[in-house]
């Protein structure tokens, strides 16, 4: 009985032992995170952008005390993208940071708060400015630009929050210039 029993142990530490060293991670794709996707080749106006904050906010401030995500692109996916069929992902984060971090950019996100640092935009927001002068933005609460909508004008001054059916489900945004 004790040799069966031995031989059932190490038969099943066995299979532990193979099952473990075969195991794959669930995730091999290399990840890095975007918090300021605002490039532009405009000398003029080179940091202004349009804004997706973690915070709600005041409509009568363009200051926030939460992280932001800077961008001048549309984006049909918050949540990220693959540049190159999936062999790495580009991931989209909140970052708290000053504005001579960035060239002098107007009006830093965050001031050190540290409300949303490092959390993921999918999903995530409640609010958003517009500084850049040449294109207006809408919000979606769905990927793929779909679901409720919230337009931002071109750089009128004032910031937004996102309404009830978007504060915390946003999906992507897009420029229209």
């Amino acid at each position: 009985m004790r040799r069966y029993s031995s031989a059932v142990a190490l038969a099943a530490t066995a299979v532990c032992v193979i099952a473990i060293g075969t195991a794959q991670p669930a995730d091999a794709t290399p990840t890095s995170y975007v918090h300021n996707d605002c490039t532009s080749s405009d000398r003029g106006h080179p940091t202004h952008c349009f804004r997706i904050h973690y915070n709600s906010r005041s409509e009568t401030t363009t200051q926030s005390t939460s992280a932001c995500l800077a961008t001048r692109h549309s984006r049909s996916s918050e949540y990220g993208y693959s540049p190159n069929g999936g062999a790495s992902l580009i991931r989209f984060v909140f970052y708290d940071f000053p504005s001579e971090v960035y060239g002098g950019m107007p009006f830093p996100c965050g001031h050190s708060s540290g409300d949303g640092d490092g959390q993921g935009v999918f999903n995530s927001a409640a609010s958003a400015w517009n500084q850049d002068p040449y294109a207006a933005y809408s919000v979606y609460s769905q990927t793929g630009y779909g679901g409720e909508s919230k337009w931002y004008p071109k750089a009128d001054g004032y910031a937004r929050n996102l309404g009830s059916g978007l504060k915390n489900h946003n999906g992507a945004h897009k420029r229209y210039s």
